[in-house]
């Protein structure tokens, strides 16, 4: 699955220094590099500019986005409030291009980064290799009203593979249906109950709201730790 264009090379649509809006850490400050290229296509998708490779599409090195990293948070070093320096791989995919990552986080791990990664939790082969460079995985769980498939054997098997450094996401739309979302609270307390899940609202529609407020509740009854969070940066109005 993943993209072996080149390890040393990996379209990159931008580098940047910003504030976490989504999960349980949402409101620190991070760098953020986002990959272009997705392995999968979501009807809620609200960063469809980096879904697919084009003609426009920069192609960036390791050592390209090494640098930008550093430069970025030599610019940016008060705004960690004496934190480790945080930086979010997301995208599009991020695991699509897992050789490329490791050999950047290898040197930013060197340099006191915490590493953090945005995914869509399927890529369990690739979370496995980059492990032990993790900090946070930030893993979202696809329901099939979204993606048009099942994938929960994959979640299932990516969660084994992140083991006690993820926290998972679920977006709630109107459209979901209380068996899938069922059957996707129960992938993620088969592996411990004690995994955060965020329920991030598509929208703030009354629909979707009754949806989220009867998901809470069914979701509770099997994991220990779950918050309802919608997507803060749009609500910040930053990227």
């Amino acid at each position: 699955m993943t993209l072996h264009l080149n390890k040393n090379i990996a379209p990159v649509s931008e580098i940047f220094f910003s504030y976490q809006g989504e999960g349980i850490f949402a409101g620190i400050g991070q760098i953020f590099v986002r990959f272009v290229g997705c392995n999968l296509k979501c009807n809620y998708c609200d960063t469809k500019y980096s879904d697919k490779i084009n003609q426009k599409t920069k192609f960036l090195t390791t050592e390209d986005v090494y640098k930008s990293i550093v430069k970025i948070y030599s610019k940016n070093k008060n705004k960690f409030f004496g934190r480790k320096p945080s930086v979010s791989f997301t995208g599009g995919e991020p695991l699509l291009y897992c050789d490329f990552l490791e050999t950047v986080v290898k040197k930013l791990k060197k340099e006191n980064f915490e590493i953090y990664i945005e995914t869509n939790g399927i890529l369990f082969k690739e979370i496995k290799q980059l492990y032990k460079y993790c900090d946070i995985i930030a893993a979202d769980v696809k329901l099939k009203s979204a993606c048009g498939k099942n994938l929960l054997n994959l979640h299932e098997q990516f969660l084994k593979n992140s083991k006690n450094k993820v926290f998972t996401k679920i977006v709630i739309t109107k459209n979901v249906s209380e068996k899938e979302f069922t059957e996707a609270v129960l992938t993620v307390s088969k592996i411990s109950k004690n995994i955060k899940l965020v329920l991030q609202p598509s929208d703030f529609s009354k629909k979707t709201n009754i949806k989220l407020i009867k998901c809470y509740n069914i979701a509770a009854k099997y994991l220990k730790d779950v918050r309802i969070l919608p997507q803060m940066h749009k609500i910040w109005s930053i990227k």
